[in-house]
């Protein structure tokens, strides 16, 4: 499973878009309690549940993970658990896939230039004060430094949407390989012990 993380206008979502279009991979839907919005559409973008809803799949053991950002919660079902699937997270979520141990993990970072998202942010007519809230905020959550089981990461501040879809999914499909083939050597080894 390719899991992107990042700040603001960093590229995950359009990038993610444009790999779905030409690549053999789909976006993981998860579930959020906040509101549709415009040209959003349920079931493909996100299924949007009630408070209420999102509770009750909690309750029975629905996801895979939960958290909380901007006040609305967001669950990851545990069927979209595949290599053939993507997501965007923030590093909490990161951290809670990781702990699962469910499936194969490649976890890539983008990072952009402050001025370089707030010029994408006003690009795409964020309000202001939301653009400057974001800011502040994703200096601390998205500290590169402090974000643990990151594989790789990119710079997103002078690269094209398209070159940088190309990218990721290059080097998620490498990175994939070498785990796989990693993980098949650690069940080998265990065999060969066990024999003995």
């Amino acid at each position: 499973m390719l899991i992107l993380v990042g700040p603001s206008a960093s590229g995950k979502t359009e990038s993610a878009k444009i790999m779905i279009n030409r690549y053999p991979i789909s976006r993981v839907v998860t579930c959020t309690t906040r509101a549709k919005r415009i040209n959003e559409i349920d079931g493909f973008d996100y299924h949007f549940v009630t408070d209420a809803q999102f509770m009750n799949l909690l309750k029975h053991n629905y996801f895979a993970e939960t958290a909380v950002y901007n006040g609305y919660c967001y669950g990851t079902p545990l069927n979209e658990l595949r290599d053939d699937k993507l997501i965007i997270l923030e590093p909490q979520g990161l951290k809670s896939f990781l702990a699962l141990k469910m499936c194969k993990i490649v976890a890539i970072f983008l990072k952009t230039k402050e001025e370089t998202r707030i010029q994408r942010m006003e690009s795409r007519k964020d309000l202001p004060e939301d653009i400057k809230r974001r800011i502040v905020a994703d200096r601390i959550e998205f500290d590169v430094e402090r974000i643990e089981g990151l594989d790789l990461t990119i710079d997103t501040s002078n690269i094209s949407l398209s070159d940088l879809a190309d990218c990721i999914f290059v080097n998620y499909r490498k990175i994939l390989t070498e785990k796989t083939q990693g993980y098949q050597q650690i069940s080998l080894f265990n065999q060969n012990n066990e024999e003995h």
